[in-house]
């Protein structure tokens, strides 16, 4: 579903003269929201080097969303959210330039290993209705209660508002939990 598809919906749930430019506005929110609510594991593969400290990861990796860093067999501790010891292996990732920093640097040759949550990274223009939103096919359905409840919103109808938002909420809400239960598993 585009997000052309996505407009023409919530325009037949909520009539109204919204410029096409405010509603894409609104769903470029919307695309930024739903991986705040449903945190999607992503993985990030590299090869290491002995003695090589820093690696280049790909450009939708942000420092926030990393969970879990591993070399080999050992764990990594993020520098700037976890209390690591000196006998503990370490990280830090620098968002501008994509560097993961490891310490100390790998002692040989490894496989490494990022997971990390994914996140939005279209920004849909009004003269490419075509894209589609960044969330998994089966939930692009939502982005239309979503935009229709933002369009109530406009005309002053909380009471559609709030129905609307509760049900793309509740969509998200049950997506991140099936997303949380596959990651325990």
């Amino acid at each position: 579903m585009n997000i052309n598809d996505i407009i023409s919906e919530a325009n037949m749930l909520v009539p109204n003269d919204v410029p096409v430019a405010d509603k894409v506005i609104w769903l470029n929110a919307l695309n930024q929201d739903f991986f705040n609510v449903v945190k999607i594991p992503k993985i990030a593969k590299f090869d290491c080097s002995a003695g090589q400290e820093d690696y280049v990861l790909p450009a939708d990796v942000r420092q926030k969303n990393i969970d879990l860093v591993m070399i080999g067999m050992f764990p990594y501790m993020s520098l700037d959210r976890d209390e690591v010891t000196p006998a503990q292996n370490a990280y830090a990732f620098d968002d501008t330039s994509k560097t993961l920093s490891l310490f100390p640097a790998p002692y040989s040759n490894l496989k490494g290993f990022l997971r990390y949550r994914q996140m939005a990274t279209t920004s849909f223009t009004a003269s490419v209705l075509t894209a589609v939103p960044d969330a998994p096919e089966e939930y692009h359905w939502t982005f239309i209660p979503g935009l229709a409840s933002m369009l109530a919103n406009s005309q002053d109808d909380m009471t559609k508002a709030s129905n609307y938002e509760s049900q793309y909420k509740a969509a998200w809400n049950v997506a991140a939990q099936n997303y949380q239960a596959g990651a325990g598993q």
